[in-house]
């Protein structure tokens, strides 16, 4: 895919998306999103029904291999585990790194 498409792709992310991202790892959205700071990626708190709210960041694709990206999550979790204050990665079925579309 080249840089240019990348940067098309990324720019489309909507709120809908950033939605039904969330909704396909199970989670059911109460529709608000608040949009966090971050200077590379995209980050939001989103609302959810009867829970409590959670973290998503929103790689921008092409730029970190999986690797890279799971490297960092593994080391949040370390952190963690250690007590150290982070906010680690979500684990679903043993996997923390979630594609939606592009």
């Amino acid at each position: 895919m080249s840089q240019e498409t990348n940067v098309h792709s990324y720019s489309l992310l909507d709120p809908d998306k950033i939605i039904n991202a969330i909704e396909s790892l199970g989670y059911i959205s109460d529709r608000r999103i608040l949009a966090l700071n971050s200077y590379e990626n995209r980050v939001y708190q989103i609302g959810l029904e009867d829970e409590t709210p959670i973290i998503a960041k929103f790689y921008r694709s092409g730029r970190w291999t999986n690797e890279m990206v799971e490297e960092e999550h593994q080391f949040l979790l370390e952190l963690a585990d250690a007590d150290i204050p982070v906010v680690a990665p979500i684990s679903l079925d043993n996997e923390t790194l979630f594609e939606y579309e592009e």
